[in-house]
């Protein structure tokens, strides 16, 4: 049995109070109807934060700096440091071992995020291990 699900629609509520659709040129269409609860839009638990989310203030804001990663640690020297090779390397922690030749050899540099979860390996291969492995 196969099921057809409608496509997903791009929507703005507009000055009127009604949600319109938003056409591919970004402009307004026509009034959506049906499922659209306008109640719900209007009442103030549609922006209440979430539980788990603080609200920050401006200052917490402009006191958060970025995180930077400059450089991704030595891949050979690590993988030898651990009695690694590429493949158990690449097995180990859920990289593919394509990636982990493409950086030892130069073709390719490690993005910021696999570049800090590089460097978490470097400093603490254990935990890296046994969070994998507690995600399973």
């Amino acid at each position: 049995m196969t099921m057809r699900t409608k496509r997903i629609v791009k929507a703005r509520l507009g000055a009127d109070g009604k949600v319109r659709r938003i056409g591919p040129a970004g402009k307004s269409g026509r009034v959506l109807r049906g499922r659209v609860n306008a109640a719900l839009l209007d009442s103030p638990a549609a922006f209440a934060p979430d539980t788990d989310t603080p609200i920050l203030t401006r200052r917490e804001l402009r006191d958060l700096q970025p995180a930077t990663v400059e450089d991704a640690p030595d891949l050979t020297a690590l993988r030898r440091r651990l009695h690694l090779s590429q493949g158990a390397f690449a097995t180990l922690f859920g990289i593919p071992l394509a990636t982990v030749k493409d950086w030892e050899q130069g073709r390719r540099r490690p993005d910021a995020p696999a570049r800090a979860y590089l460097r978490v390996i470097a400093q603490n291969p254990k935990a890296v291990r046994s969070a994998l492995e507690a995600a399973e």
